[in-house]
């Protein structure tokens, strides 16, 4: 387990993706710096009628139902999932190299670039707001982020 400075932990099995995943990326584009982010992803569910409960002290009024027609199609349901990952920009690879470079060895480097087992990990400060006392793993080669109660 390893402590990034904004507060996050990263576990072994996140070191070990990373170190593959910029192994894969490199020799497709020589140079590119990982970024970890997150998406957003939705997908359709559609549910099977309309089911509710009933209360019988009430005295409900049950619609009677055909149950020879087909049923009428409800609204698919919309489900928005965030996602952690990590990708590889070759266009913002190139002005964080050079800011970091610059920076190099200096106490004022940029605090978006991070170095874990000789690898740079770039997250922005956005991601580090929300990653802020998380530890971070991969789990069935998926980046699941667990949060510590507060």
């Amino acid at each position: 387990m390893r402590e990034l400075p904004f507060g996050a932990r990263i576990a072994d099995s996140f070191v070990k993706k990373l170190k593959w995943e910029t192994v894969k990326a490199s020799d497709e584009s020589p140079g590119v710096l990982p970024c970890l982010r997150i998406e957003e992803k939705q997908h359709q569910v559609r549910t099977q009628g309309q089911t509710k409960r009933i209360d019988f002290e009430q005295r409900p009024s049950i619609p009677g139902v055909n149950r020879l027609a087909p049923p009428a199609p409800s609204p698919p349901v919309i489900i928005k999932e965030r996602v952690w990952v990590l990708c590889f920009d070759k266009r913002m690879t190139r002005a964080l190299r050079r800011a970091a470079e610059v920076f190099r060895g200096r106490k004022n480097r940029p605090k978006t670039i991070f170095e874990i087992d000789g690898l740079e990990l770039h997250v922005s400060e956005q991601a580090q707001e929300e990653l802020k006392g998380s530890t971070i793993r991969v789990v069935n080669d998926k980046i699941v982020v667990t949060y510590d109660r507060i």
